[in-house]
C-alpha cells in the first residue's frame, strides 16, 4: 500500500502545521548550525587579522559590526550547544512524552535565551 504522505515539504509548511516547541527547537538548532558553519571561515580570517600586532587587535574589535558578527558566532554556539544537549537527552530516551519534550524544549529557551543575552553584554560592552 503506498503512502500519501507528502516526501519533502516546504519549511514554510512545516512551520505552519507544526508549532510546537519541540519541532520550533529542532528548527532552529539546525539553523544555528547553518549560521555556525558559514561564520566559521569569517571568525578565523578576523582571529588572523587581530593577532598581527596589538594595533591590529584593537583595530579589528573596535568596530561595532566586527563585534555584531563575533556576537551572532557566539550566540549560534550558546543555542546550538545547549539545544544539542537536550537532542541527547532525548536520544536517551528522557523525554519522548509530548509533555516531557515540551518542558525540555521550554527549558531549552530559557537557557539559552539567559547564555544569549549574557553573551550580547560580554561581546558588545
Amino acid at each position: 500500500m503506498k503512502s500519501n504522505r507528502p516526501i519533502d515539504l516546504p519549511l514554510s509548511q512545516v512551520i505552519s502545521v507544526n508549532r510546537s516547541p519541540i519541532a520550533i527547537a529542532s528548527i532552529l538548532h539546525r539553523i544555528s548550525g547553518i549560521i555556525l558553519f558559514l561564520l566559521i571561515p569569517v571568525m578565523l580570517w578576523l582571529l588572523q587579522n587581530s593577532l598581527a600586532s596589538p594595533e591590529s587587535f584593537e583595530t579589528v574589535f573596535d568596530n561595532v559590526l566586527v563585534r555584531f558578527i563575533a556576537w551572532i558566532f557566539v550566540a549560534s554556539i550558546a543555542y546550538h550547544f545547549v539545544m544539542g544537549i537536550k537532542h541527547l537527552i532525548a536520544d536517551m530516551g528522557k523525554t519522548e512524552e509530548l509533555k516531557s519534550g515540551r518542558t525540555a524544549a521550554m527549558v531549552s529557551f530559557v537557557i539559552s535565551a539567559i547564555l544569549i543575552v549574557a553573551s550580547f553584554v560580554w561581546v558588545m560592552f
